[in-house]
């Protein structure tokens, strides 16, 4: 579901400072990289903050990882994207757009196990799986009810897609705006 409609033009400056945020393997990365090259702006993944040298095992300070996602924010353009309500609270009021992948368990699982076959893991495959697939039950800032209550709560452009083929049609009908 669109929010203001994927067909409206998408005036300038409205995707200066865009969070991205969803389940994991909900298409988050996907999107953020393709509008990072799109608009030709800095693309900040949350896991890159949330884990130590991208070890999955050792979970950056809260404050520390609080106060590197506030830096990032401080530029003038970036997409930021991931799974962390708790990294994306205290920085949206710097915000210009939201987009809130929420895509269906089904989807999400399809892409979570294409992505860890890709990657050639296979270590913690059935923890994660068992992570994602309670986002709808979760009562952290990493759950549902917390990205709806982001969501709701931003009263700037907003998007909600809800699966993947929604994710592919916002790229290319921003695409095809761009051109016009």
């Amino acid at each position: 579901m669109l929010e203001d409609g994927i067909d409206q033009c998408f005036p300038p400056n409205r995707f200066d400072r865009t969070v991205i945020f969803g389940n994991t393997a909900s298409g988050k990365s996907w999107l953020s990289k393709r509008l990072g090259e799109e608009l030709s702006v800095r693309v900040v993944d949350l896991d890159q903050i949330r884990w130590v040298d991208g070890d999955y095992s050792r979970k950056e300070n809260t404050l520390v990882a609080i106060a590197k996602t506030r830096k990032e924010a401080e530029r003038d353009q970036w997409v930021i994207e991931g799974v962390y309500g708790w990294l994306v609270s205290p920085i949206i009021d710097r915000v210009t757009c939201v987009i809130w992948t929420d895509i269906p368990w089904s989807e999400s699982r399809e892409n979570l196990l294409e992505r860890e076959l890709a990657r050639g893991s296979s270590g913690n495959f059935v923890e994660l799986e068992e992570w994602s697939s309670g986002y709808w039950d979760r009562k952290s800032q990493s759950s549902y009810n917390a990205h709806l209550s982001i969501y709701n709560d931003f009263i700037g452009p907003k998007y909600r897609l809800s699966c993947m083929r929604e994710t592919s049609e916002f790229i290319a009908r921003m695409r095809a705006f761009e051109r016009r």
